[in-house]
């Protein structure tokens, strides 16, 4: 699966924040809280660490143009995520 791909799966979930104050498009924060848990990271300061250590990465496929979020950033946007719509795009 590509990114495309992942995307497209994931763009049903609503983006809940202040457009005015988003730094961070939702679809980066989720990719990669996701890979960073199926990397075995465990809570948001393990995301944002995880998050560093691939930035070139990250930023090669145009994510995380802006740097990196800190682990409070990270927390309230996917803490901002209606569960039953992310656990549909899961499913």
């Amino acid at each position: 699966m590509d990114i495309d791909t992942f995307k497209d799966y994931f763009s049903a979930v609503d983006d809940n924040r202040q457009s005015a104050k988003i730094t961070y498009p939702l679809f980066d924060l989720l990719f990669a809280s996701l890979c960073a848990v199926i990397a075995g990271s465990k809570g948001w300061y393990e995301i944002r660490e995880y998050i560093l250590g691939h930035h070139d990465w990250f930023k090669s496929h145009d994510m995380f143009k802006d740097g990196i979020p800190a682990d409070d950033t990270i927390a309230r946007a996917i803490s901002s995520i209606e569960p039953s719509a992310f656990q549909a795009c899961l499913s």
